[in-house]
């Protein structure tokens, strides 16, 4: 292994599933659905009342982690970045070389104002819920952040721009260590533009099926931890995968509507191949941005099958088992791909009942999902307004078995 090489040395995650990167694989594997009725709103106004909520448990397991913030959205970014350090075997404080922070959201703290709803004047301290920067602070007091500190908004493909921001730093010597990742919570504004969208789901989301009608929303932030590869073997560790390639573009279609074409992801797709220097058929994993909404899943699949050709693509959602989380979504599913590759897993279309034949062109992964060799997942994620970027992921160890 290329010893400047870019690699994952930990991961972290707060989501649906609970507390930890272990709680979110198993019900991946377990092919848990983890969306259901909200508890912490009233959506008695909205066409559904499920989503893919953090467990309360887990929500109230936090005072014990990280320090109270207005903001669930910045917890659950501290506690991954915790857990993310402490995966790597690297000191929150103290620590040799230069720290940077990337993080991807789409709402930032405005849920904040979720609170203040039909309830007379705005009563949200500071104006917190207008400062996306405060997203932030949770994670400055657990960890010491002496690099950049860069928060990324470009709609739901944020968690893969912050992965992508943190590589460019780490292979450019600008920081020894990435912290990259995304959060968001969930909130009354998500819903109601998806409603005003008519995009939401009514009873589970149900990506590249022939009856698919929308998504729900979710919620969670998950961390990479990046290195180069020669400051992970001195720690006397393996990385968990590497950061073989990134891309992205805008194809600038339509503020809702993905290019009709796909001609954004085709391109990212083909960038990161030729970066990479791998081939199509090389791909043992398309990890899916797989909305379930009748827009997008059509037209990804075509755009996938164009894009690597040859056999037909290997691809799944895993949005089906934990909803949209918006800025936490690509973030969560790098995670999920690094899990993939060690485990030699392809996580399956879980509610998936009958494939709609204009995904003809892939191979959608049965709800079981599948055993077999994985040595390069790609992970790519859409944005409003045409944003896409997708992220090459290969196994720690390119020879491991």
């Amino acid at each position: 292994m290329d010893r400047d090489s870019v690699v994952v040395s930990g991961v972290g995650a707060v989501s649906p599933a609970g507390l930890g990167a272990d709680a979110l694989w198993r019900a991946i594997e377990d092919r848990r659905v983890l969306t259901g009725p909200v508890t912490r709103y009233d959506l008695s106004e909205y066409p559904t009342r499920r989503a893919a909520e953090v467990p309360a448990g887990a929500v109230a397991a936090l005072d014990s982690l990280v320090p109270p913030h207005e903001s669930l959205a910045a917890r659950y970014l501290a506690a991954a970045t915790l857990e993310a350090l402490g995966d790597a075997g690297l000191p929150a404080h103290r620590r040799r070389g230069r720290l940077g922070l990337f993080v991807g959201t789409v709402m930032g703290t405005r849920p904040l104002l979720d609170r203040a709803i039909g309830r007379g004047p705005l009563g949200v301290p500071d104006r917190a819920w207008a400062r996306p920067d405060e997203l932030l602070a949770a994670v400055r007091q657990v960890v010491t952040v002496d690099g950049p500190a860069v928060l990324l908004a470009p709609g739901c493909s944020a968690g893969n721009e912050a992965i992508a921001a943190g590589a460019a730093a780490v292979a450019s010597g600008e920081v020894d260590v990435a912290v990259c990742g995304g959060a968001d919570e969930l909130s009354l504004e998500v819903f109601a533009f998806f409603t005003s969208m008519r995009a939401l789901a009514g009873d589970a989301i149900r990506p590249f099926d022939a009856g698919r009608r929308g998504t729900m929303p979710g919620e969670g932030g998950a961390v990479l931890v990046l290195e180069r590869a020669a400051r992970v073997a001195g720690r006397g560790r393996a990385p968990l995968a590497r950061v073989l390639a990134t891309a992205s573009a805008a194809d600038a279609h339509n503020l809702t509507q993905p290019h009709p074409d796909g001609a954004g992801l085709i391109a990212t797709i083909q960038t990161c191949l030729d970066r990479a220097r791998v081939e199509a058929d090389d791909i043992d994993w398309v990890c899916a941005h797989g909305t379930g909404t009748p827009a997008n899943d059509a037209v990804e699949a075509r755009a996938v099958a164009k894009a690597l050709g040859g056999r037909r693509p290997v691809l799944s959602s895993v949005k089906g088992q934990l909803g949209h989380a918006e800025g936490a979504a690509a973030a969560l599913e790098a995670v999920i791909g690094v899990r993939a590759l060690a485990r030699d897993f392809v996580p399956g279309n879980v509610t998936l009942l009958e494939p709609d034949p204009e995904c003809a062109g892939v191979d959608l992964v049965e709800p079981s999902g599948r055993r077999g060799p994985v040595r390069h997942v790609l992970s790519q994620a859409y944005g409003f307004g045409g944003a896409v970027c997708t992220v090459l992921l290969g196994k720690g160890t390119p020879d491991a078995r």
